[in-house]
């Protein structure tokens, strides 16, 4: 018989956590080792080598090149995509039927370009808000009716 476990997957760009719902009972539960922390580091510690220079074409100014992406964006996307390749493999395994996002705009445009196909297939609901900080119990006040029966 199918157990129709639900995987709530809450995150942003550089928290997330991983909850079960298994409908007709009540609540969620945490998964064991499934909360994802990176550290936000400052940028000099994400950069240690010293921007490059320019010279103007007039005059003897010079001005550091910013670089074309953003490191705490950086950041993010691959703390996102680890996410996501551990969403995959346990995909693959079968330890859910069902997947619901709950993340802010930002973090969720990522993510639905980072899902594979079998991992769009397994998407029951997105939710936009950012829910990372608020305790499980609150979480599911929040989006049960979101949640398949």
């Amino acid at each position: 018989m199918k157990q129709n476990r639900t995987w709530i997957v809450i995150a942003d760009g550089g928290e997330a956590r991983i909850l079960l719902h298994v409908p007709h009972k009540k609540g969620v539960q945490q998964l064991p080792n499934s909360a994802f922390h990176d550290s936000h580091l400052p940028t000099h510690e994400l950069m240690t080598d010293r921007q490059p220079r320019v010279q103007e074409s007039v005059g003897s100014a010079r001005h550091a090149v910013e670089p074309k992406i953003d490191p705490h964006e950086l950041r993010k996307e691959q703390f996102l995509a680890k996410l996501v390749a551990y969403l995959d493999h346990a995909e693959q395994k079968g330890e859910f039927e069902n997947l619901v996002l709950v993340s802010p705009a930002p973090a969720m445009g990522e993510l639905r370009i980072m899902l594979g196909a079998a991992l769009k297939k397994r998407v029951f609901a997105e939710i936009v808000h950012d829910y990372t900080h608020q305790s499980n119990d609150y979480v599911y006040e929040h989006i049960k009716e979101h949640l398949p029966l």
